[in-house]
């Protein structure tokens, strides 16, 4: 197997790891789905609004597909990945960590785009836009000067 990370040498421990992760954000996803759903189930059937609130969850459910989708897959293929040969003896397909890794990528960069996009909209409607402005302003240096810190300590 190749290399798909900078410090992954996609040891068995490496990928328990990233599989731990992947289990558990995927359950994490879950429950947020479970309590949409029994948002949609809660809506009263007298409520002359019910198709539009459940359609407003429908819609939120498939924002949350874009990240849980791929984050099951990654775990289904990294699992596969690290119990295939002790289980049944068979060789994974050599393309399976680095699918499983691109999920499981793709998934992490899908929830932190929903994660901002939800903490804007949040701070949006509570704060006014100049101290909005401000506290992006602060995350974006403390964001650099984290990255300042973490690329002198490796180098």
């Amino acid at each position: 197997m190749i290399m798909f990370a900078a410090g992954l040498q996609n040891t068995t421990s490496d990928l328990l790891a990233i599989l731990g992760i992947a289990i558990a954000l995927s359950a994490y996803l879950s429950g947020i789905r479970l309590y949409a759903i029994q948002k949609i189930a809660d809506i009263p059937d007298n409520d002359p609004q019910k198709e539009d609130k459940k359609r407003k969850i429908q819609v939120k459910l498939a924002w949350l597909t874009l990240a849980d989708a791929p984050m099951v897959f990654s775990a289904f293929l990294l699992g596969l990945t690290v119990l295939l040969y002790p289980v049944t003896g068979m060789t994974p397909f050599r393309w399976f960590v680095p699918l499983g890794m691109g999920l499981f990528l793709f998934a992490g960069v899908a929830m932190v785009v929903q994660h901002v996009i939800a903490w804007y909209k949040t701070l949006s409607e509570l704060i006014d836009q100049v101290a909005l402005n401000i506290m992006l302003v602060m995350l974006i240096v403390a964001g650099v000067l984290w990255w300042i810190f973490l690329y002198v300590e490796q180098h």
